[in-house]
């Protein structure tokens, strides 16, 4: 009998999920909002009631956006959403560290997403700049059809077709890695409000407890940033587009490696969470300090702030 009332929540819980997706659907405005978090509840069902109820769950919503929005649209959400959803629940289930979850999912989402989008979807008469080019003025346009239905000003709008037109040759060169960081703040999100969905649900917890503060870029990824920026400096030609790709995931890789150690001082000296919130928001309005702590990143990779790397080493040992 306990079978029964577990089948009965997960049929619930994916027919609340069909409606949901369909109400984001139907509102743009929702869709821009609320799109990014389509895999929190496809990855807590198949947590929480197993692989194979995952796995249907998956399928069905496969097939229902096959049907309302067609073979394209379906087969890009399932690799943007499905197959990041698929395998964050499967890294949980195996209880590996958070920052193993994300990097695996995204990794592997942003990985078939390309891949599609070169092999699949591509024409095959343009070169891969040119099909890069073609989605970003796609994005755009999508952005700003999205923005005229929210009732957005018509001087608001035309700043950003003017934007639109000079940027789009600038951000060519860079979509993959657009692609794959685009696809780690999204695994990143995700992990963290299943997380807390999760904890407030009371069940076992089977998330790792390491906290973001203590976490560390490995200390190879230094020689990747000095690669990377010297072939895309000396270099203009498909070696200088594949090193400016590298070069922008490495700093992305340091920025939050900087905010750990923000938030480990912050951490050590009981600030309340308010000035949390106003000290992260300043940090992401101003470049500079963007900069400063893609930088702090990066020194810290050499003067170990925190003593974490100590730390390992003596655990180790």
């Amino acid at each position: 009998m306990t079978g029964a009332p577990k089948a009965e929540k997960a049929l619930l819980l994916i027919a609340v999920f069909l409606v949901f997706l369909f109400v984001v659907m139907l509102v743009p405005g929702l869709s821009l909002m609320l799109g990014v978090l389509i895999p929190v509840p496809l990855t807590f069902v198949y947590v929480r009631f197993g692989r194979r109820v995952g796995l249907v769950f998956l399928t069905m919503v496969f097939m229902v956006l096959f049907i309302l929005v067609g073979p394209k649209q379906a087969i890009l959400f399932f690799t943007e959403y499905g197959v990041l959803a698929g395998v964050m629940a499967e890294t949980i289930r195996f209880r590996l560290s958070f920052d193993r979850c994300i990097l695996f999912s995204a990794l592997v989402s942003a990985m078939l997403s390309i891949a599609l989008l070169l092999f699949v979807f591509s024409d095959r008469e343009s070169t891969p700049l040119e099909f890069f080019k073609k989605q970003i003025d796609g994005h755009f346009a999508q952005s700003i059809e999205t923005l005229k239905t929210m009732g957005d000003k018509s001087e608001e709008l035309k700043v950003l077709q003017d934007f639109s037109g000079k940027a789009s040759d600038s951000l060519v060169q860079a979509y993959p890695s657009f692609i794959a960081l685009g696809t780690f703040i999204t695994a990143l999100i995700n992990f963290y409000s299943t997380r807390f969905l999760w904890r407030r649900v009371g069940s076992e917890d089977i998330f790792c407890h390491e906290r973001f503060s203590g976490w560390t870029v490995p200390d190879q990824v230094i020689w990747v940033l000095i690669g990377s920026s010297t072939v895309f400096l000396l270099t203009n030609n498909i070696l200088g587009t594949i090193g400016l790709n590298f070069l922008l995931i490495t700093l992305v890789a340091y920025f939050f490696q900087g905010l750990a150690i923000t938030i480990f001082f912050l951490e050590s000296r009981s600030v309340p969470v308010f000035f949390w919130v106003l000290i992260f928001f300043v940090i992401l309005l101003q470049p500079l300090l963007v900069g400063a702590s893609i930088g702090l990143g990066v020194f810290d990779s050499w003067m170990d702030l925190r003593k974490v790397r100590v730390l390992g080493v003596k655990t180790e040992k």
